[in-house]
């Protein structure tokens, strides 16, 4: 008997709301759960320092993540804070693909990587696009070209393109931050 496929759920540019963001998470979980996990894609972090002490609610362990929760991105208020500690965390130390757990069931997808969550796997590129060589940044140059018949890019990234042409993933989320 084949096992169920893993049932993960998604969502943009969270801004530092966790409360919003797993209060709707609890609800859905609820009505048509459960699900494995949660992956974020865009701005984890927020835009104001007035937004920062529910970030740190959770992070700082007032407040529990109630699904495994996957994000990318080091950006907004308070990322190099939170982000910096958990790298010296000895938990964190080595090459991680799986993510860096900033607090329990909360995980960094940093720079790049390949992982299976619950059977499936998950390719993730982090950065911002930028024909510059600065830490995190990254163009076209860095992946190969895209398979012959493939030429069609019309309203998505081309690099983006060119990178799910080359792996050839069943599904796609891209979040294109320039």
């Amino acid at each position: 008997m084949a096992s169920s496929p893993p049932r993960i759920l998604l969502c943009g540019d969270v801004l530092g709301r966790l409360n919003q963001l797993y209060k709707r998470v609890l609800s859905v979980n609820k009505s048509t759960g459960p699900f494995d996990a949660l992956l974020c894609v865009g701005q984890f972090f927020p835009d104001s320092v007035d937004e920062l002490d529910e970030v740190a609610n959770f992070l700082e362990g007032r407040s529990q993540v109630p699904i495994p929760t996957y994000f990318t991105g080091d950006y907004g208020v308070g990322a190099a804070r939170f982000l910096s500690s958990a790298v010296k965390l000895p938990s964190n130390k080595g090459f991680k693909t799986d993510g860096l757990e900033i607090c329990p069931n909360l995980y960094w997808l940093r720079a790049s990587g390949k992982f299976s969550l619950h059977g499936l796997s998950v390719v993730y590129l982090y950065g911002a696009q930028s024909q510059d060589a600065d830490a995190g940044v990254w163009n076209s140059s860095d992946l190969s070209e895209a398979p012959p018949g493939v030429s069609d890019l019309s309203g998505s990234d081309p690099t983006v393109a060119e990178l799910v042409a080359e792996i050839k993933p069943r599904h796609v989320i891209s979040y294109c931050w320039k």
